[in-house]
């Protein structure tokens, strides 16, 4: 009888970025930023990162169907992130980030604390609705990264990333965000014979 192990593989990512204007992957981002898994090929998520005022929220288009067998789909996903800010950010300020959890497709329909399901502005009186996903807590630095802010449970085939900016400063300004994204990256069970 073989022995076998549970391991861990990775998917595409879900990223993330302003695909429409400023991130124009796999140009951007640069080497020495980038959290990026290239193989196989992320799937895009509209989210424009560029401008957020300190205090202020942003959410993403809503992604589509996360299957990946008929209805079934990865509950497990990692966050990862790249932000870049307009001046350095007091040390200790965060990104905030959460998730809406949907069950349809439509972007406008079954949306958690009011969010829309299109790239555009959040109110932050909806957070309390959604699933808190974690913080990444900046350094004072420009740009910071970090590839394991927290992990999300997935429990619908949809939903949209909602970012807060808690720091000191705006994000960089529209046209040079190049450098900012969010990463999702599913955790997939694997067995396989013990080696």
């Amino acid at each position: 009888m073989s022995t076998q192990e549970m391991l861990v593989k990775t998917g595409s990512q879900l990223l993330f970025a302003d695909h429409a204007t400023d991130f124009d992957y796999p140009t951007d981002p640069t080497a020495a930023n980038s959290i990026i898994i290239a193989s196989p090929a992320p799937v895009e998520v509209q989210m424009n990162l560029s401008v957020i005022a300190a205090a202020a929220a942003w959410q993403s288009a809503k992604t589509a169907s996360l299957a990946r067998t008929g209805s079934a789909f990865v509950d497990e996903w990692m966050l990862g992130a790249c932000m870049e800010s307009t001046a350095t950010p007091a040390a200790g300020g965060t990104f905030d980030f959460y998730w809406n959890p949907s069950s349809n497709a439509t972007a406008a329909s079954g949306n958690s604390g009011g969010a829309s399901g299109v790239d555009e502005a959040f109110a932050v009186a909806g957070l309390t609705q959604l699933i808190r996903i974690g913080s990444m807590i900046v350094r004072a630095a420009v740009i910071n990264i970090q590839s394991d802010i927290g992990v999300l449970r997935l429990p619908h085939l949809y939903g949209s990333m909602i970012m807060v900016n808690s720091t000191s400063v705006a994000m960089v300004a529209d046209g040079d965000a190049d450098e900012c994204y969010i990463t999702l990256t599913p955790n997939i069970p694997d067995s396989q014979a013990a080696a």
